[in-house]
């Protein structure tokens, strides 16, 4: 009876130590990495020659934010969706990738 006790107080005690690991939620494994200045700087400019739509993944948030860019200023552009429901003012430090859409 002593063993089945133990036993029950060390699974326990462990699954105390351990529950953060056993609920742990996995996050999306698709990360895209920081994409380095230059190459942000250049496909900017091909999206605002040609105009075409754009995916952009922010270094603050998990959840990417499509539509069309227009610029504002020197570093700052205008992300509108594509049914212009959505705008966002965007600066250029805040841009993790960029991909056409």
């Amino acid at each position: 009876m002593q063993n089945k006790q133990s036993y029950l107080s060390e699974i326990t005690r462990t699954f105390k130590d351990n529950y953060d690991r056993f609920f742990e939620i996995v996050r999306n494994t698709r990360q895209i990495k920081q994409m380095p200045t230059f190459q942000i700087n250049y496909f900017i400019k091909q999206t605002l020659e040609n105009n075409f739509p754009i995916t952009i993944e922010f270094i603050d948030q998990d959840e990417e934010q499509s539509g069309y860019l227009s610029k504002i200023s020197a570093d700052r552009y205008l992300l509108t969706s594509d049914d212009n429901r959505f705008s966002r003012i965007v600066n250029l430090p805040e841009i993790k990738a960029i991909k056409k859409y």
